[in-house]
């Protein structure tokens, strides 16, 4: 027996009462997801960070638990002057990742920007705490900035 597809107005209803995602209402494999990240990575990588944004929100859209491209609009953002998006997105990546140091550090300045001292040093001292032998980069900008506060 031949198997009954739905029509695409009956996937777009499934989709906005939160029964399938995106990725499914688009048919994304993994495959093609890992080819528009890797496009996205590399516009960031050559400085085209408003094209790498679009690739992200994209992605984010398909997937919006996934850390990396929280991660991801949250650098572009920062570098864009973005503080509130930037924020937004480094505060959902952290939600899966609370001890990465990148996103503790990168919040804590985005929250100094915002005028939210108490927050941004609450995030850059979290970042410190988490590297122990000062190795991490992230961490040492962070012993940085709280020096000259």
């Amino acid at each position: 027996m031949a198997e009954i597809l739905e029509s695409p107005e009956q996937a777009v209803q499934k989709w906005l009462r939160g029964e399938i995602t995106a990725r499914e209402l688009f048919a994304l494999n993994d495959q093609t997801i890992q080819a528009l990240a890797d496009h996205g990575y590399m516009l960031y990588e050559n400085g085209k960070h408003h094209l790498a944004a679009v690739v992200f929100e994209a992605l984010s859209a398909f997937d919006n638990s996934n850390p990396e491209y929280q991660k991801m609009l949250g650098s572009i953002y920062q570098m864009q002057g973005q503080w509130d998006a930037a924020y937004y997105r480094y505060t959902n990546a952290l939600k899966s990742q609370p001890r990465d140091i990148f996103l503790l550090v990168n919040r804590g300045e985005v929250l100094l920007k915002l005028g939210r001292n108490k927050e941004g040093v609450e995030d850059l001292k979290a970042a410190v705490l988490q590297d122990r032998t000062n190795e991490n980069p992230a961490a040492r900008r962070a012993r940085v900035l709280l020096s000259n506060l």
